[in-house]
């Protein structure tokens, strides 16, 4: 069985990169955008299926609805640090945002292991 796969959307290289090595540790693989359209490229051309995508709040609001249409099997979760944006993010993820920032890794970690068991259990 391969390693369940994480996209990482984030500008701030000294936020993304931290939680891509932690999450590797973890036994995660990691692919690391600091777009939208990076992270399309990526959806497009990896050769690793993504299960899960964190992406920052309101950029990722149109990344997360392209997400949607194209690629409907990757879990998504969308953070941030803004209140309004992260209560319009409720229609885009199914418990709505789950993040803030800065990030505390074991809670990002504790989130997508929850995503990726309940999508396992729907599948079952």
């Amino acid at each position: 069985m391969t390693e369940p796969c994480v996209l990482l959307v984030e500008p701030d290289v000294l936020v993304r990169h931290p939680l891509a090595e932690y999450l590797r540790e973890c036994g995660f693989a990691v692919l690391e955008a600091q777009d939208a359209e990076e992270a399309k490229s990526l959806l497009e051309k990896s050769l690793q299926t993504v299960d899960v995508m964190l992406v920052e709040g309101e950029a990722g609001f149109a990344l997360v609805q392209h997400v949607r249409r194209h690629h409907p099997d990757i879990e998504c979760i969308l953070a941030g640090t803004v209140l309004k944006a992260t209560e319009l993010a409720g229609d885009l993820c199914q418990d709505g945002p789950a993040l803030t920032k800065p990030y505390e890794h074991r809670f990002v970690l504790d989130r997508i292991r929850r995503l990726l068991a309940a999508r396992s259990r729907r599948q079952n």
